[in-house]
């Protein structure tokens, strides 16, 4: 007995002392909550791993006050910080955000007595700021932060909860040092902080929190307001670590010096797109970014986002009708790249192949000029097919010449380029009202370039067809040039041969919201005076018509793969039309996707049966029978 304990007296303390052996403890990597967090943790854990260093991974912890406190206690060994948020966590700020270079030597000089110290910055910035719509921040003349302050701009502001927490640099400071006085303030848990974005694009506020490395802030198009004031400073991206650290891993001094610099702003915004909008593994997406880098050795697997290119006119708002369909499209389908072309004729980028899916007004679909004997329609334009119901476009007619005060006086009519909405719609007015004209077609680059370009055409009338709160067609309304009504265009059978072009009213209320404050004009706009009558249409997407059983999905195998002009499926258009979220019908004179057809119930199951099925039924009540007959059968009595 005395020798089996000292037998294990003595594997107890070999055991003991091989535990001793080297360094078993792991280098804890922590990291915050936000995907640009994650990323950046999991470069450090996947090149520490990659180093020869064991790793243990501690990332979504928390805020930074809570990320710092495990660091000062040993529970974390390094994670990802900001310059202004290490500032701030000691209750210092800077007094300015236009220093070229981070306040590094002042954070390493106030830490040291911590036990911690900063690496060199990674190569990118993350700062706070606060967007809007395009469309909202203009109807109500916002640029600045101090336009924000406005008393008159009552607005309503989505921030997560740790920043409205922050004594530095967080909500009150902020409505301290400009005035501001929010409507209402949505407090968004940290761990969801990308629902500030769904808020706003769903306008259940006006302004959002935001962050300069967040993908979405490209991706939805937002307007980020200038902090005209310097409120924030630089939050240049570094690694916070222990000292100790270093000690116990002489690999890591090394490995930290080859993340200097390594991650731009662009790097870092696609980065955080793969995570928060596609939805892809912070650590996949970690690893291939090291590849990438020439950082670690192996071989990225990642293929190729299928692209949804959307077609649009060279007129149309990027932040209007164009603009949200964008958005709406990069919710609906986060695993494609969804990419915003700009076209002269946006159906035929269609018919080309060059893009998936087009925004155009219903008459781009028709060729004027002659009568289809088989419909009694314009000829349609084959191989499209509608899609979705956007919205509504306006003719809207200027007067270019001050001597033409009626559509029907004009002798010239400049429009947008040809295959373009405005274009055919133009060339309808001319059939339908029989008007002896002649159509200018120009070109522009941007909505402002095209409103120039009309102007000097030379041509008597310019003629858009476009949504409410166009650029081009506010810019014109700005400078002074007349509307002109359309007056008589339900004589002769134009509702019946041009079904698409239905009357409408068109007044100064309806460019209300697009007007900014202040600039006095107070809801009166100098080409429109008064509401005249004029044409409307749908403004609908449109993409590739159906070629038999073929279509195409946005996503799964053979997706990289896309043939010219081939539809989406239907489950692909029925998520679009879900995102859009309209209720009225496309124009039944419009060919549409076939997902779009109302579906029939389906009839009640035969009730007769096959004859397999009667000649089985009928078997077993046979057997049935014969059994119950040998049951029920009276026994003979043996024979003596």
């Amino acid at each position: 007995m005395v020798k089996l304990r000292i037998l294990g007296r003595s594997l107890g303390l070999g055991l003991l002392l091989s535990s001793c052996g080297g360094d078993p403890l792991p280098l804890k990597v922590g990291g915050k909550q936000s995907p640009e967090e994650q990323v950046v943790a999991e470069l450090v854990a996947g090149l520490a791993e990659a180093s020869g260093i064991p790793v243990q991974r501690r990332i979504g912890l928390g805020g930074s006050r809570l990320s710092l406190e495990a660091l000062k206690r040993g529970e974390i060994d390094i994670y990802p910080e900001q310059t202004g948020t290490g500032l701030a966590l000691l209750g210092l700020a800077e007094t300015s955000s236009t220093d070229e270079a981070p306040p590094m030597a002042l954070l390493r000089e106030r830490y040291a007595p911590l036990g911690l110290a900063w690496s060199a910055p990674l190569g990118f910035e993350s700062r706070p700021g606060l967007a809007m719509l395009h469309e909202r921040a203009r109807a109500l003349a916002i640029d600045t932060y101090t336009d924000l302050a406005n008393p008159a701009n009552r607005v309503a502001i989505a921030v997560d909860q740790a920043f409205r927490a922050r004594p530095v640099d967080g909500l009150n400071p902020l409505r301290r040092r400009y005035g501001m006085a929010f409507e209402e303030v949505v407090e968004i848990p940290t761990r969801d902080g990308s629902k500030s974005y769904d808020y706003l694009l769903d306008g259940r506020v006006d302004v959002a929190l935001v962050h300069s490395s967040d993908a979405q802030v490209d991706v939805f198009d937002l307007k980020v307001l200038e902090d005209d004031l310097g409120f924030f400073p630089r939050y240049d991206a570094a690694l916070l670590y222990r000292q100790a650290a270093l000690e116990r891993f002489p690999a890591l001094g090394p490995m930290l010096e080859r993340l200097d610099g390594a991650i731009s702003n662009e790097s870092m915004q696609a980065l955080s797109r793969r995570v928060s909008v596609r939805g892809e593994d912070p650590g996949a997406v970690a690893r291939s970014e090291l590849i990438r880098l020439g950082l670690i050795e192996g071989e990225d697997r990642r293929r190729d986002r299928q692209a949804l290119s959307l077609a649009v006119s060279l007129s149309a708002n990027a932040d209007g009708e164009a603009g949200t369909v964008l958005r709406q499209l990069r919710r609906s389908f986060p695993a494609s790249n969804v990419n915003l072309v700009r076209s002269a004729d946006p159906l035929g980028a269609v018919l080309e192949g060059n893009v998936r899916l087009a925004l155009v007004s219903a008459p781009a679909f028709f060729a004027p000029g002659s009568v289809d004997p088989a419909t009694g329609l314009p000829p349609l334009r084959g191989g499209l097919e509608a899609v979705a119901l956007i919205g509504t476009s306006f003719l809207h007619a200027f007067s270019l010449d001050a001597s033409i005060t009626r559509v029907t006086d004009a002798r010239s009519i400049a429009t947008g380029s040809a295959g373009s909405s405005g274009f055919r719609a133009a060339q309808t007015l001319i059939d339908g009202l029989q008007l002896d004209a002649e159509l200018v077609p120009v070109e522009g680059d941007t909505p402002a370039a095209l409103a120039a370009a009309l102007i000097r055409s030379g041509a008597d009338l310019a003629l858009l067809m476009q949504p409410v709160g166009n650029s081009t067609a506010l810019t014109l309304l700005q400078r002074g040039l007349p509307l002109l009504p359309v007056e008589n265009w339900g004589q002769r059978n134009n509702r019946i041969v041009f079904p698409y072009l239905q009357p409408a009213q068109l007044s100064a209320d309806h460019y209300g919201r697009f007007v900014a404050r202040g600039n006095g004009i107070k809801g009166e706009l100098p080409g429109l005076p008064k509401p005249i009558n004029t044409l409307a249409t749908q403004l609908v997407l449109a993409g590739p018509a159906t070629v038999g059983e073929m279509r195409l999905s946005t996503q799964g195998p053979g997706s990289s793969f896309v043939p010219r002009a081939l539809p989406l499926t239907d489950q692909a258009v029925e998520r679009i039309n879900a995102a859009t979220g309209q209720v009225e019908e496309i124009y039944p004179v419009l060919p549409q996707a076939p997902a779009l057809a109302p579906r029939l119930p389906q009839p009640p199951a035969s009730l007769n049966a096959s004859p397999a099925a009667s000649l089985l039924a009928l078997s077993a009540v046979l057997l049935l029978g014969w059994l119950a007959f040998l049951l029920l059968r009276p026994l003979r009595e043996p024979m003596a």
